[in-house]
């Protein structure tokens, strides 16, 4: 599992590779305003929501999922390239959209095979170790993005992402998957075995309060760190570092851990402790603040590896592109609409409920996860009693 979690980490530089020279490329060189420069992330997320379930759907359909992976990388590194040749923003938020839908088509198909080539014995220490690359991707781009601005220029990123997605595209020649799911799939059984497992909406809701959380904080943490006098944006990034870090290098371990608990119940009392924390980020000064993000960050990391091993327990091996794109397609969905809502609830009554709202959204998918479960339970037990 390491070369396909090298991969998605570098895939998901992008994210973040270009945020800390976004002004000099939007607005500066391309006269574009800060609405333009906060649709070029609006976009790619679109993208996101509408091709990942489309390019999983493509991989069950053709039983195999290799070609789209090697197709997706090579096609986003071009992509990349002709950011260079941009000269006004119409053009860099349509290349943006197309950017997307092939980036997608690399890293979504790529996390349905990863899913194909582990089993249930090490499905949550391979899920932790494909969270951390994800999530250790974004927290590295960021930085990397704004040495290379300040020192070649704002355009240089997309540059170097374009190289890299070349050199992802070849090596994912090397990937292998198991002859076991080549299994061709026509569109009316796949869509009967999604349906026939309501259960695989348990993942999709949990995976799109936690990016909802994560676009949320990508836009009200830094002003909420502004309104406490944190002026400095390294001190912003250590506070950040707080929650990145350990979300991103304690995941194979809290992975581990669910194969011995099973995914649902760190699944559900880390998104439960996750929640009840959050409400409290907004009422926190900047002493509380360094204890509150290392707690947020250490139960991040406790949710997300089940998240992704249910997507695998749950669906069947043909249909696990399609369950993995739906995964990202929620989650996607969940950070579009994170920024949004977070500033709405700013508007109305200040960053304390901003953050009480976010954590109480956790809350609420946990206690309606707990719901339907245990509807679940009674229904099996009843059964149970009427063929006896």
């Amino acid at each position: 599992m390491l070369l396909p979690s090298l991969f998605l980490l570098v895939s998901m530089l992008n994210l973040t590779l270009i945020v800390a020279g976004l002004k000099e490329l939007v607005i500066d060189e391309l006269r574009g305003t800060t609405r333009d420069a906060s649709l070029f992330f609006s976009i790619e997320m679109a993208a996101y929501i509408v091709f990942a379930p489309v390019w999983g759907l493509l991989s069950d359909r053709a039983g195999r999922r290799k070609p789209l992976v090697v197709a997706g990388f090579l096609l986003t590194a071009p992509l990349y390239w002709a950011y260079a040749l941009v000269q006004d923003v119409t053009s860099l938020l349509l290349l943006r959209f197309v950017q997307g839908a092939c980036s997608v088509m690399g890293w979504s198909t790529l996390m349905a095979m990863v899913l194909d080539n582990t089993d249930d014995k090490r499905r949550g220490r391979d899920m932790g170790l494909v969270g951390g690359a994800l999530i250790l991707g974004v927290s590295l781009g960021a930085p990397i993005g704004g040495y290379l601005s300040r020192h070649l220029g704002p355009r240089a990123p997309l540059e170097i992402a374009a190289l890299l997605f070349l050199l992802l595209g070849l090596g994912s020649l090397a990937l292998v998957e198991p002859r076991s799911v080549r299994v061709r799939a026509s569109l009316s059984q796949i869509l009967g075995t999604l349906k026939a497992r309501p259960r695989l909406l348990l993942p999709f809701a949990f995976h799109f309060v936690d990016r909802y959380t994560v676009g949320f904080f990508v836009v009200l943490f830094p002003l909420y760190l502004g309104s406490l006098g944190v002026h400095d944006p390294a001190v912003r990034g250590r506070y950040l570092a707080l929650f990145l870090l350990p979300f991103a290098l304690l995941q194979y371990w809290t992975g581990r851990i669910s194969e011995k608990t099973g995914a649902y119940a760190p699944l559900f009392w880390g998104s439960l402790l996750y929640g009840a924390v959050l409400c409290f980020v907004g009422y926190a000064d900047l002493q509380l603040l360094w204890f509150v993000m290392v707690a947020l960050g250490v139960l991040a990391s406790i949710m997300f590896p089940p998240a992704l091993a249910l997507i695998g327990e749950l669906s069947e091996p043909r249909t696990r592109g399609s369950a993995m794109g739906g995964f990202n397609l929620f989650g996607s969905l969940g950070f579009a609409i994170g920024p949004v809502v977070g500033a709405w609830a700013y508007e109305q009554r200040g960053f304390g409920f901003a953050f009480l709202l976010a954590g109480a959204l956790e809350i609420a998918v946990v206690l309606g996860a707990f719901a339907l479960l245990g509807l679940d339970l009674a229904r099996a037990r009843s059964a149970r009693e009427w063929s006896i």
